[in-house]
């Protein structure tokens, strides 16, 4: 053998035996192949017409088109499971656009991946991703400091359709996946609730304040179209909740929404979830504002109008004895100049804003 093509052959099988010692055999878990729903976040798993729907099938014919697309969406899902594995990959396909103009891919199609640590607190898993047709996620070195078995939760896309997932783990570790947790807090809003634009899926609100406060949420926002209306506002008593949070007014700034209009809206929900839910809080929104106001006078006269109404329905029903009612304020809110991408929906630190308000108000419910 010639001396070039016997150290060609050498490095080849070099190379070879190298890859065969480090390859590793994976078990995989899918969700939907499990008899019982492991998604918490849904309140109708039973009646899905697809595994990561958000709300049942007999809903398409009740409410209108773009709701039901966008309830295909998976914003608020998520999985939770044990496993002392170091290396965790997540694989999934989406059905829609990978990321948007003012929402990176990472929000609109990523995974995000927390761990319980051995003192309670969360902890948050770096993962290397690839976006193509089928999207990878590869969590690695993953050792919780104090805690053998670590409870993760991966929370799902929050502007994107899931397909299919699974999730893999070397096969000499430990995976045990855990139930869903009973009695949400209930979330009915626009855009913002449902995730824009959070840089990454675990950083939606109401899943940052579901972390805060040890407590399950159900999101049932839809972007541009969650105007408090009576086809979504009639399917919220079916779901068990602690908490029904109403957080529609910044779909409601439009000239069809008279103040005639949304009072009579406000009014109806507070109404149909009191009679088929007695004793279940409900926490009503104002518009958080647009963060452009100072040179865009009739921007804020939109949101300032439709938050009068607000103030003013609020206290006529409290005037009438109604408990168990709330309102959380623009000013508690507390948005800003630096906490917006585009002046209406907010980036991480407007999200944290969110949570850290509604974390008052809920704790006072509470």
């Amino acid at each position: 053998m010639k001396p070039n093509l016997f150290f060609a052959f050498l490095l080849f099988f070099t190379v070879k035996s190298a890859f065969a010692q480090t390859e590793k055999n994976y078990k995989i878990w899918n969700p939907a192949g499990e008899a019982k729903s492991m998604v918490a976040g849904q309140a109708w798993p039973k009646e899905a017409q697809d595994y990561y729907d958000r709300l049942p099938a007999r809903a398409e014919a009740a409410v209108r088109k773009p709701v039901w697309n966008l309830s295909k969406n998976s914003t608020g899902m998520n999985l939770r499971f044990r496993s002392d594995a170091e290396e965790i990959v997540v694989k999934y396909q989406v059905k829609g656009n990978l990321q948007m103009p003012h929402m990176s891919a990472t929000g609109v199609s990523g995974v995000d991946l927390y761990a319980k640590g051995g003192d309670g607190k969360w902890l948050w898993a770096r993962g290397a991703y690839s976006f193509k047709d089928t999207i990878v996620y590869r969590f690695t070195k993953l050792q919780a400091a104090g805690i053998k078995e670590p409870e993760y939760t991966l929370y799902l896309p929050l502007y994107n359709s899931v397909k299919w997932l699974e999730i893999s783990v070397p096969e000499k570790n430990t995976f045990v996946p855990l139930p869903v947790p009973q009695k949400p807090i209930v979330v009915y809003g626009t855009s913002i609730a449902q995730g824009a634009c959070a840089s990454r899926a675990g950083m939606v609100w109401s899943s940052i304040l579901s972390r805060k406060l040890e407590q399950p949420f159900i999101n049932l926002a839809f972007s541009g179209n969650g105007p408090m209306e009576k086809a979504i506002v009639d399917l919220l008593p079916e779901i068990d909740a602690k908490l029904y949070v109403l957080d529609c007014l910044p779909n409601m700034t439009g000239e069809y929404f008279t103040d005639e209009e949304i009072n009579k809206r406000i009014e109806y929900a507070v109404a149909e979830l009191q009679k088929k839910k007695p004793g279940v809080p409900i926490l009503l929104t104002e518009h958080d504002g647009y963060t452009d106001e100072g040179l865009n006078p009739e921007r804020k006269r939109a949101y300032e109008r439709v938050n009068a109404v607000m103030d003013k329905t609020f206290k006529a029903m409290k005037s009438r004895g109604l408990k168990n009612i709330y309102l959380l304020t623009k000013a508690e809110i507390n948005q800003d100049i630096n906490t917006m991408v585009d002046g209406t929906h907010p980036n991480d630190i407007g999200m944290m804003r969110y949570a850290e308000a509604y974390e008052k108000a809920i704790r006072k419910i509470r």
